[in-house]
């Protein structure tokens, strides 16, 4: 989905209003290096449960595990917190942008829904590879 409006206040009513099924595309994230060559994927959505990096901000260079996503595109991390003045804790929203998925969920079997669309998008980059090969071969035949 895109936003038309060049004014703030349309685009963020826009953002908030999104339903579920628009909003999954806009919490998509990177995913760190190394996942990517395990999986063959560059981003997803991001899970409550998934282990991230944060890569910008005050708490850069943290690692921990997505509490929770707010409406506004927001995650809070258990590892980072901030400390009030009377000594309660409290975890910051950090913007999705900011954050790399290290490592997803840390449950015995991953999501069905999750997993197929990492298989969508692992066989989507395998398919352009493969049609590339046998071209290259029969015109080396031919001559």
């Amino acid at each position: 989905m895109r936003v038309e409006s060049k004014k703030p206040r349309k685009q963020r009513k826009a953002l908030f209003n999104y339903k579920n099924h628009q909003r999954s595309n806009l919490l998509s994230t990177r995913v760190a290096d190394f996942v990517r060559e395990e999986y063959g994927i560059k981003n997803l959505p991001l899970r409550v449960g998934d282990d991230v990096r944060i890569i910008k901000g005050e708490f850069k260079d943290f690692e921990g595990e997505v509490i929770e996503i707010t409406k506004n595109q927001r995650a809070r991390i258990k590892e980072a917190k901030f400390e009030k003045s009377d000594g309660t804790e409290f975890n910051p929203s950090i913007h999705i942008s900011n954050l790399i998925i290290t490592k997803f969920i840390k449950e015995k079997k991953m999501d069905p829904w999750r997993a197929s669309l990492i298989e969508r998008k692992a066989l989507f980059g395998v398919k352009e590879d493969l049609l590339t090969g046998p071209k290259k071969q029969k015109e080396e035949a031919e001559k």
